[in-house]
């Protein structure tokens, strides 16, 4: 009989900090002919080349503009712009579904920024960016409703993110009087959903994008979990304090569930109410039950069981849209924050846009403040130079800037990700140790990870595994990932990872993280690099019960330092805690309902990590 080791320990999500106070956005003015590259800043650094601008108009404001779209349908829009008649001004865009008029609480709000976690007053949907920043420095800053928001006309004619929409919008705008007859898109999240439509559709007046926490992709970071977090929590305003998107003003018909119209409807719903996650869960039976309770959730629901590329509720975009991406495009995301970094990498590797025209800045860890302030500066500089002509040294500057984890500086790169970085494997070892290049016995018993299923014990467990105390600075930057070779006595379960810089007096910080539904562990050879493992949206295929299988989990990319005295730590689990901070917040995985027992084995299993 196989012996088996049990080190298993509860784990608890508020025991892990996401982000550490004094993170926020501030820059550091570089002098113009400075060394950049294989130095530290204290803040994101800005060459500094000529004059700044600084801000010298007062603020107009034209509310409920109705521009109109190629099919008649008109789009209501507020205006901001300097108060001067007779000139013209390049145009930023901040085009989503967050409801134009809750930005006007930028005027009053900027000045109290919340930020994410520490306040209950965070609002997600305050995203816009801030008019009384841009508009006094020369820009007009033009905000509409999409169709079928607000008072915009035309709902359920075409979803909100279309090219041919923010087409029209850019056209219209660069046509106006007070146009120089250039315009710049802005905004995180969904602002950057429509970023990649506009330059995908290549309006002849958009100049440049500054697509902020991308939240649209190529969908190649498919891990088979039902994140909870974009579906329903910010669509419900479940999410902090986040607004939900916008409806009509009119009296409207809400769109019907899209699987209501599956040919197989009854089939799989069939399999949905029995499906465990769903069925020990009432609130997401509930959905089923209901279809219009939530049109999105039910297609959720049903779509997560039989995932594919086409999903109605993923088609923000794909691979022939970010392709056709060729404008000068300026990509920014958090660190660990899995709504936007995936997303934002992918679109950094996809788009067409020149090298020498496209930046990347990866910010601290999470989220950004709300309303949406920071990093205006940045914003401003990139399309001064893309709209105005101004070269104010952004373009002198190395590719990327990351913010590096561990010892909270910056630093220039190249490229991302870093070529310099060599890959390391950190062997899993018996007794929970993690060692470079040290593979131990594979005969060795495996670690035991034993779950029951949330409904009968919401106790969450994990397995930890450890270097010790390091004796010298590791950092690590690029792309990192974890196989495991284990087995189970169940046909599924959710792997969950976390990467922890553990520091001496015991704080232990998330660096990276990442998921796996086993039934989903094809990988796209095709696609897949060690340290980037693609799975398939392709059916799923059971686990066979006993049998020892191999699982690549792709983890977030990250960049840190772990300082002499500090632990490099890996967390392996099966739920995500529903009593933390984070998913009182909305940020949770679905629930994998059913007891499971896995068994690690030793070996082969390993972290891949990129130090430089």
């Amino acid at each position: 009989m196989e012996k088996k080791t049990t080190r298993q320990e509860i784990f608890r999500g508020n025991d892990l900090t996401v982000q550490r106070v004094g993170q926020r956005a501030k820059a550091e003015k570089v002098p113009y002919g400075a060394e950049l590259l294989d130095r530290y800043f204290d803040g994101y650094p800005e060459v500094i080349k000529g004059e700044e601008t600084q801000p010298a108009y007062q603020v107009k404001v034209e509310k409920d503009v109705r521009v109109p779209m190629r099919d008649g349908v008109h789009l209501y829009t507020d205006i901001y712009r300097p108060d001067v008649e007779g000139e013209k001004f390049p145009a930023l865009l901040a085009f989503a579904y967050w409801q134009k008029n809750n930005n006007e609480s930028y005027a009053w709000m900027a000045e109290h920024p919340q930020a994410y976690l520490d306040t209950p007053f965070w609002d997600g949907s305050l995203e816009a960016c801030d008019f009384n920043y841009t508009v006094p420095r020369g820009f007009v800053h033009v905000i509409p409703d999409p169709r079928g928001v607000g008072d915009s006309e035309g709902y359920g004619t075409k979803p909100w993110f279309n090219g041919e929409d923010v087409y029209d919008m850019v056209e219209w705008i660069a046509a106006q009087p007070w146009c120089n007859g250039k315009v710049g898109m802005i905004g995180p999240s969904a602002y950057s959903i429509m970023q990649i439509h506009a330059g995908a559709a290549r309006p002849p007046h958009l100049a440049a994008l500054r697509c902020d926490e991308c939240a649209c992709g190529t969908w190649n970071y498919f891990d088979g979990t039902l994140d909870l977090m974009a579906p329903y929590m910010i669509e419900t305003g479940g999410h902090g304090n986040d607004s939900p998107p916008g409806k009509p003003n009119y009296e409207y018909t809400p769109d019907p569930p899209l699987m209501l119209s599956h040919p197989d409807l009854d089939k799989l719903l069939e399999e949905a109410r029995e499906f465990p996650d769903y069925k020990y869960n009432t609130k997401w039976y509930s959905f089923l039950r209901y279809p219009r309770k939530n049109p999105l959730m039910f297609d959720q629901l049903l779509q997560s069981l039989h995932p594919h590329k086409g999903m109605s509720s993923h088609a923000f975009t794909n691979e022939e849209h970010a392709d056709q991406i060729q404008v000068p495009i300026y990509l920014g995301a958090p660190w660990n924050q899995r709504l936007y970094e995936f997303f934002t990498m992918d679109m950094w590797n996809t788009v067409s846009t020149p090298e020498d025209q496209k930046k990347l800045i990866i910010y601290p860890p999470v989220n950004t403040v709300r309303p949406y302030i920071e990093y205006h500066d940045e914003m401003v500089r990139w399309h001064e130079y893309w709209l105005k002509g101004k070269d104010n040294g952004i373009m002198d500057e190395p590719r990327v800037k990351v913010y590096v984890m561990g010892i909270e500086k910056w630093r220039f790169e190249e490229e991302w990700p870093p070529k310099r970085a060599r890959h390391v494997k950190f062997f899993l070892q018996p007794g929970g140790g993690l060692a470079p290049e040290k593979a131990p016995d594979e005969s060795a018993a495996p670690d035991v990870l034993d779950q029951q299923a949330p409904y009968l014990d919401h106790t969450v467990y994990c397995l930890r595994y450890s270097t010790g105390a390091l004796d010298h600075d590791v950092e690590m930057m690029g792309e990192l990932s974890l196989k495991l070779f284990a087995a189970l006595d169940n046909t599924d379960t959710t792997w969950y990872c976390d990467l922890l810089d553990v520091s001496e007096d015991g704080e232990q910080f998330v660096v990276s993280s990442g998921a796996l539904r086993a039934k989903f562990r094809a990988l796209d050879e095709e696609k897949s690099t060690p340290a980037h493992p693609v799975h398939l949206w392709a059916e799923p295929v059971p686990v066979p019960p006993g049998e020892i299988c191999e699982y690549d989990i792709h983890m977030l990319p990250a960049a840190c330092v772990f300082q002499k005295g500090h632990r490099i730590e890996l967390i392996i689990r099966n739920q995500d805690d529903l009593t933390s901070k984070m998913a009182m917040n909305g940020v949770y995985r679905m629930p994998f309902m059913q007891s499971v027992e896995h068994k690690i084995y030793f070996g082969k299993s390993h972290l891949l990590l990129p130090l430089i």
